[in-house]
């Protein structure tokens, strides 16, 4: 059984809105190689699964088309015989519905990951310590890490993003939100916990003065933090009497 249940009749939005050619160029462009993996997940679905979707495939393109798909489907399946073209694009627009949760939350996990990199117009924050006098410099870049993780974890999220769990979640606004905020969530755990461990290396090294001078990016969910370790330059005094 589908995650929606039966959904014949409401796969009028679905043929309505995914019909034409573009349609793969669509999903390749939210969701990039993962379309791969829904093409993927579609070949192993269960005997009952794939015979509910398959029955919904009928019922939009006609008899002959579920005849063929059904008798194809093990040649598909083995790699014999390539799923592609408009088959392949009709297929994919049935298939967010029939997905297991896990599935559908992976496919989500590799959308944002593929994000992850972007800045999304993040904040970009300069902070410099001082290799002599580094307290105050760390200090500051503490209380700007502190104010950058209680960001909410939708307040970033790109449009093609968002769209990404929409078309997953069958146009289910809350649901995508929901299962959205999770895989954020998720993300940005692991993006902390990298910049808490490298920073804390940087802050070591530092305090025992060895290094004078560094750059040093941090990514965090909501913004970026540019770490710049710097040796004070000296006084014509203390050049000449240091």
């Amino acid at each position: 059984m589908g995650y929606y249940g039966r959904r014949r009749f409401t796969y009028n939005r679905w043929y309505s809105s995914y019909r034409n050619p573009s349609q793969l160029d669509r999903l390749s462009s939210m969701f990039g190689d993962a379309v791969g993996q829904i093409k993927n997940a579609f070949l192993a679905l269960e005997p009952a699964t794939l015979n509910e979707l398959l029955e919904d495939y009928g019922a939009l393109y006609g008899a002959a088309a579920e005849s063929y798909a059904r008798k194809a489907f093990p040649d598909w399946k083995s790699g014999s015989t390539n799923l592609s073209g408009q088959t392949m694009q009709r297929l994919i627009a049935l298939v967010p519905p029939y997905l297991s949760a896990a599935t559908r939350f992976g496919l989500l996990q590799e959308v944002v990951k593929k994000q992850a990199s972007s800045s999304y117009g993040k904040a970009y924050k300069v902070i410099r310590i001082s290799s002599e006098e580094p307290n105050a410099g760390f200090a500051e870049l503490d209380a700007a890490l502190h104010s950058m993780r209680h960001e909410d974890a939708l307040a970033h999220i790109p449009e093609g993003v968002m769209n990404a769990a929409k078309w997953l979640y069958d146009d289910d606004i809350t649901a995508a939100r929901a299962m959205l905020a999770q895989a954020e969530a998720r993300k940005n755990e692991i993006i902390k916990a990298s910049a808490d461990r490298e920073i804390e290396l940087l802050r070591r090294t530092v305090q025992n003065r060895q290094v004078k001078t560094a750059r040093y990016n941090v990514q965090m969910p909501a913004g970026r933090l540019s770490v710049e370790v710097f040796t004070p330059s000296k006084t014509l005094w203390q050049t000449l009497f240091g």
